[in-house]
């Protein structure tokens, strides 16, 4: 009769190899943050894109925002003068000013 010590088969001694547990715990958790990058591309990409208002197509004017402007220089936050909409915009194609002529030509 052999008094053999048979060790459990989820057991391992300890040369060195990672646990059952830290294994899931690493590959969990770079899931999570690999869900949190790509979740954060996707909604930078479906900001509008310039300066014009995602509702009314008009010109919008830039808000200042010292904290996000500093953190995040590629997002412009922004104020729709008509519509009243407020939100981030990328940095896109500016609307050009109208000239003093082309003023005074449609106001009159």
């Amino acid at each position: 009769m052999s008094c053999e010590h048979v060790e459990p088969p989820g057991r391992r001694e300890g040369n060195g190899q990672m646990s059952d547990i830290a294994i899931f715990a690493l590959v969990l958790g770079g899931m999570f943050v690999l869900r949190v990058i790509a979740a954060t591309v996707i909604f930078y990409y479906i900001l509008p894109k310039g300066d014009r208002c995602p509702y009314c197509d008009a010109a919008t004017a830039r808000v200042q925002a010292p904290v996000m402007g500093r953190l995040i220089p590629n997002l412009r936050k922004r104020w729709c003068m008509r519509c009243s909409w407020e939100g981030y915009c990328r940095e896109g194609p500016l609307t050009p000013e109208p000239v003093a002529a082309e003023v005074s030509k449609t106001g009159s």
